[in-house]
């Protein structure tokens, strides 16, 4: 058996059907903000995390092995740009290291600035200050669906 007759025996077989829900998807992109997504491509967004990362001063090897754990996450420039609900990552400035990081549960505007509360994955709560660290936010599949379609019009149209 070649190759070809595996691939068109693949493409025959139901069982390896996607069974996402794309007009559920597509409702729920239009249903939410995505506005800071705007004409933005997967690259665009790899290329904002490497930028903000080669800021650090690390090691290329360093900044090699952050953007790897990266992969998936968006930049977070601006603090309207971070959801509740969604795994967060982040980086202090003075120390460099990535954190595991958690679920964002709240966010708040303190005296002495912005910090976000999240959950990590032995249920305990840490507190970060957003203004002192780089962070990035996972992407949903509704934001990676809705980068795929700007990179597709940019590309095809």
């Amino acid at each position: 058996m070649n190759i070809d007759e595996v691939f068109e025996a693949a493409k025959k077989d139901p069982t390896l059907f996607s069974t996402l829900d794309i007009e559920a998807i597509l409702d729920s992109v239009e249903n939410e903000k995505n506005d800071y997504l705007e004409n933005k491509t997967m690259e665009n967004i790899t290329k904002d995390v490497f930028d903000n990362i080669t800021e650090l001063t690390i090691t290329k090897e360093q900044t090699k092995d952050l953007c790897n754990k990266l992969i998936g996450y968006r930049f977070i420039d601006e603090i309207h740009e971070l959801f509740r609900g969604r795994h967060v990552r982040w980086i202090r400035r003075d120390s460099n290291k990535l954190t595991t990081g958690g679920i964002v549960v709240d966010i708040k505007f303190l005296k002495d600035g912005i910090q976000v509360l999240v959950k990590n994955n032995m249920n305990r709560f840490i507190q970060y200050r957003f203004d002192e660290c780089l962070s990035f936010q996972k992407l949903s599949n509704e934001e990676q669906i809705l980068l795929m379609a700007y990179e597709y019009t940019q590309t095809n149209l």
